[in-house]
């Protein structure tokens, strides 16, 4: 007589591990970057430097260039852009550059990592970074200076989208470097570039008017003239000389160019990440 024969168990599956989304992985990886720019020398130098250049504003005589605006509330409100500029190009660059040559982007990326989520995520570290830079100026031009902003959302929209240009820009600045050392030479070219451009050391009014109206077409002119024009409640995107006073809808209807440039520098940086180079330069 045949031994019944007995069906051995069927073996336990795991059920699958639902994907993680690209938002949540980004905030995920926001967390890490804060972290990480805590710990890291040369991200608090680079948060830093946008107050250096700033640093002669505090030795001028007091000067009254508009009704109620002095002189120096007026140039420090370049800061919001600035900073924006040093911790995005700069910062970002060297970071991007330094994990891409430690192949640490391309184990996220095999790890299901989207670019979406890794990009997301700087960006969001280096807004947060930029919102504390700006409320501690907001807070001092309050306190010494009796000044705060009149339309804060303007403000608050043209640091968000200089911010987002100038990181993106930082990450597709990479693609030229070969490590984190050539990055943070690299930086430095666009960094002064920008700079020189955003009338910080030559007024825009003085030079000719091609020059200054190629110019505006650069995210840094149209920030500046966002952070002036929101702060202040002046419409000063043509220059200080025909500034007229500005609120509501008038401030943000002569807003609409200054915005519609940033947003379309959102979508040119946007657009070159898609020919970031995840591998090492050296990489064959």
């Amino acid at each position: 007589m045949a031994a019944p024969t007995t069906s051995a168990p069927a073996p336990r599956t795991r059920p699958a591990r639902a994907a993680v989304s690209t938002v949540r992985q980004a905030l995920r990886l926001t967390r890490t970057e804060f972290t990480l720019f805590h710990r890291y020398r040369m991200a608090l130098y680079v948060a830093v430097l946008p107050a250096v250049f700033l640093l002669p504003l505090f030795s001028t005589e007091p000067a009254e260039v508009l009704p109620g605006v002095d002189a120096a509330a007026l140039a420090l409100t370049q800061f919001f852009a600035m900073a924006a500029m040093t911790v995005g190009v700069v910062h970002v660059s060297n970071v991007y550059a330094a994990r891409r040559e430690q192949l640490v982007l391309k184990r996220m990326r095999v790890s299901g990592v989207t670019p979406a989520a890794l990009f997301g995520a700087t960006t969001l570290s280096v807004l947060g970074v930029v919102v504390l830079q700006s409320a501690a100026v907001v807070a001092f031009m309050g306190a010494g200076l009796d000044a705060l902003p009149v339309d804060p959302v303007l403000l608050v929209l043209s640091i968000v989208l200089v911010t987002v240009v100038m990181s993106l820009l930082g990450a597709a600045l990479t693609r030229f470097a070969r490590n984190a050392e050539s990055a943070q030479m690299m930086a430095m070219v666009p960094f002064l570039v920008l700079l020189a451009a955003s009338g910080f050391f030559i007024p825009l009014e003085v030079l000719p008017e091609p020059v200054a109206l190629v110019l505006g077409f650069l995210p840094m002119v149209p920030a500046i003239e966002l952070a002036k024009s929101a702060y202040f409640g002046y419409d000063l995107f043509s220059g200080t000389a025909d500034a007229v006073p500005a609120t509501g809808p008038d401030l943000w209807i002569a807003a609409a160019p200054s915005l519609l440039v940033l947003a379309v520098w959102v979508a040119l940086v946007a657009y070159l990440l898609r020919f970031f180079q995840w591998d090492p330069r050296g990489a064959r």
